[in-house]
């Protein structure tokens, strides 16, 4: 997890585990347009914020 100007993000590694789904499928949604959440790069890397997985964990009953 990381923490940019106070708030929290995840991998996409920690956000797959989260939401119960395969890293390829976070990957896919983001590269395919139809990503449930948003993305920032940061570098190399792809991060999620914490309260928009969160939320739709919550909503996907996890």
């Amino acid at each position: 997890m990381f923490q940019i100007e106070g708030k929290n993000y995840m991998t996409v590694k920690e956000t797959a585990h989260r939401l119960g789904v395969h890293p390829g499928t976070v990957r896919n949604w983001r590269s395919n347009g139809v990503e449930p959440i948003e993305s920032v790069k940061l570098g190399a890397s792809v991060l999620y914020r914490q309260a928009d997985v969160e939320k739709l964990a919550k909503e996907r009953g996890r």
